[in-house]
């Protein structure tokens, strides 16, 4: 790019860049796909490209921590309450419960009830949660 009037002309100064010596395989594959899908152009390739790629991004991205509220559902989910006592603890509805789960179940990459509350125990015994006192005196 020439110079034009209105612009100040920046000179750059050569940087060393480390990189390190082995790239993660997943990280390198992931910088590759990347490439890949400004090449191509078959759409058949290009959905191909876009699920690995997603699939790698999701299964590598950190954990997201659960809000306040999903802590609490998690919580009764782990003292074996259903769907319907934990809306009625809460005072929502039975599908604001079932929405909650979902996003929770996504949050932490777990499929089922039974996880959640081994995820949740896991969590207690490695002291990074704590357990709420007052939902342990509820029937």
């Amino acid at each position: 790019m020439d110079w034009q009037p209105g612009r100040r002309k920046c000179e750059y100064s050569p940087r060393v860049i480390l990189f390190p010596l082995a790239p993660d395989p997943e990280q390198q594959r992931i910088r590759e796909l990347f490439q890949r899908l400004g090449e191509v152009s078959d759409p058949v390739t290009l959905l191909e490209l876009k699920a690995e790629l997603r699939h790698l991004l999701t299964a590598y991205a950190p954990l997201q921590k659960p809000s306040p509220r999903q802590l609490r559902v998690i919580e009764m989910v782990a003292l074996g309450l259903k769907n319907r006592e934990i809306a009625e603890n809460l005072g929502t509805t039975e599908q604001v419960v079932k929405n909650h789960l979902h996003k929770i179940y996504a949050k932490i990459r777990i499929e089922n009830r039974l996880k959640l509350a081994l995820w949740y125990e896991e969590q207690v015994y490695e002291g990074k949660l704590q357990r709420h006192p007052d939902l342990l005196s509820k029937p």
